[in-house]
C-alpha cells in the first residue's frame, strides 16, 4: 500500500518577512564592510605615498649634508696618487710600472655646489633606470659618493683588487675595454660615465665602439651621465 506524503505546510507570511529582514540586515553588513575595506585601502595607499615621500626627503637631506668636494679647483673625488704599496691593475701589474702621464678631463673645473647637484642627479637616474641589486661600474675617479647607489652596487672603474679606485686612468682603449670586460665577468651589468667623465667616450674611442657594439645605451644626458647596459 502506498502512503501518500502529507503536503508541505505553506510558509507563513510572517516567516517570509523575517527571512527578508535578515537578508536585508546581512546585505547592509556586507555593504558596510565593503565600504570600510575601500577606506582602509585608500588609507594604505596614502601611507605608502607618504613613506615614499619621506624616503626621498631623507635621501635629499643626506645629500645636502654630504661634504662637498674641495673648493678652489678640480673637485677632490679621491686619491690622485696610489698608496705607498700602490694599487694594482687587473693583470696584477703595479701602478709604478704605468705611464706617469694619463688623460685628464678637459674643460673648466666644476664648482663644488654644481658637482654635488650632479651626483644627486646621477643617483636619481640610477634609482629609476637600474634594477635594485645590479652592479654598476662607474668612472668615478675615486669619488665614493658616485658608487653609493641606494640599493645598487657601485664599483669604481677602474678598480684595484681590494675594490678601491685603482688610482689611475686606463692607458688606452685596449686597457679600458679589457678592464671593463673583467668587471663584467665578475658581475658588472652597467657602466656609467658621469658628466665629469664623459671625455672617456671621446678619448677612448675604442671603448666607445666596444660599448656601442656589445652594450646598450640606456641614457645619455650631457648634464648628468651616460649609462650603458652590458647585455652581451
Amino acid at each position: 500500500m502506498t502512503v501518500s506524503k502529507a503536503p508541505a505546510r505553506p510558509r507563513s507570511r510572517r516567516t517570509e518577512d523575517e527571512l527578508g529582514r535578515r537578508v536585508d540586515e546581512q546585505a547592509a553588513v556586507i555593504n558596510a564592510l565593503a565600504e570600510r575595506l575601500a577606506a582602509l585601502e585608500a588609507e594604505c595607499a596614502a601611507l605608502r605615498g607618504l613613506t615614499r615621500a619621506g624616503q626621498r626627503e631623507v635621501l635629499r637631506r643626506l645629500e645636502e649634508l654630504r661634504p662637498p668636494p674641495a673648493a678652489g679647483g678640480t673637485p677632490t673625488w679621491g686619491p690622485t696618487q696610489p698608496s705607498a704599496s700602490g694599487p694594482v691593475t687587473p693583470d696584477g701589474q703595479s701602478h709604478e710600472n704605468l705611464p706617469t702621464e694619463v688623460p685628464v678631463a678637459a674643460g673648466d673645473a666644476v664648482p663644488a655646489a654644481d658637482y654635488v647637484r650632479l651626483v644627486s642627479r646621477v643617483k636619481a637616474l640610477v634609482r629609476t633606470l637600474v634594477p635594485v641589486g645590479s652592479v654598476v661600474a662607474v668612472a668615478s675617479r675615486g669619488d665614493e659618493s658616485l658608487v653609493d647607489l641606494d640599493g645598487r652596487i657601485g664599483w669604481h672603474y677602474p678598480r684595484s683588487a681590494d675594490g678601491r679606485w685603482a688610482g689611475y686612468h686606463p692607458q688606452d682603449s685596449a686597457a679600458a675595454v679589457a678592464h671593463l670586460d673583467e668587471l663584467w665577468r665578475h658581475g658588472a651589468r652597467f657602466v656609467l660615465f658621469p658628466a665629469t667623465a664623459r671625455w672617456w667616450l671621446d678619448y677612448y674611442a675604442g671603448l666607445r665602439r666596444h660599448l656601442e657594439g656589445r652594450g646598450r645605451l640606456v641614457l645619455d644626458r650631457e648634464d648628468t651621465c651616460a649609462l650603458f647596459a652590458l647585455d652581451n
